[in-house]
């Protein structure tokens, strides 16, 4: 089995508000997150808190996941992947996606969720470019739980055989970092 990581512990820096409650094309940026995780049907869906812990909480309290405090937020993005796998130990592999990343389509975590046997390292690739999220491996949990600072678990591509998955889905290149990433939508 596979768990739905959301990697949503960030303190929103450049954004200049808390990003994850902004809305986007009429709701919160990580409603979108979480229905496309829900919807994806892959697995449980964690979401890591740590910044503004107690709105990310209320955001993910309408949807059937489980969210987990990293208080370690502060040293980067590694360390909510190791509050994850502490918290949910047990499963086959871990998709891990960025809260911040609204319009991966349920399609292309199931496409991940289907090439688990494949390589210990599956990530989406849109039209030539790397995107997010990627699938994780338990035999190589090991290489994860060592990682520091503000890396994710693209920071293992180089190091242990992966797989790109070419997908048509545009979202998988999209992060919202500023106010000037968020698309303007047709309502």
């Amino acid at each position: 089995m596979i768990a739905v990581v959301v990697l949503a512990a960030g303190e929103s820096k450049r954004f200049g508000e808390f990003k994850l409650s902004a809305r986007v094309c009429g709701k919160p940026m990580l409603s979108w997150v979480l229905e496309s995780a829900i919807a994806s049907r892959v697995g449980p869906v964690y979401v890591v808190t740590g910044y503004n812990a107690h709105e990310v909480v209320r955001l993910a309290a309408d949807y059937d996941v489980e969210t987990v405090y990293n208080p370690w937020f502060r040293h980067g993005l590694s360390t909510s992947i190791k509050s994850a796998i502490i918290a949910a130990p047990h499963f086959d592999g871990y998709i891990f996606a960025l809260g911040d990343m609204p319009f991966v389509r349920p399609e292309t975590l199931r496409a991940l969720s289907d090439n688990l046997a494949r390589a210990p390292i599956v990530y989406p690739v849109y039209r030539g470019r790397r995107g997010n999220p990627v699938l994780v491996r338990r035999d190589v949990l090991a290489f994860l739980l060592g990682l520091e600072g503000d890396v994710g678990a693209r920071a293992l591509l180089g190091m242990l055989r992966s797989l790109g998955i070419e997908v048509q889905d545009r979202g998988v290149v999209i992060d919202i970092d500023t106010r000037d990433d968020v698309p303007l939508c047709r309502t």
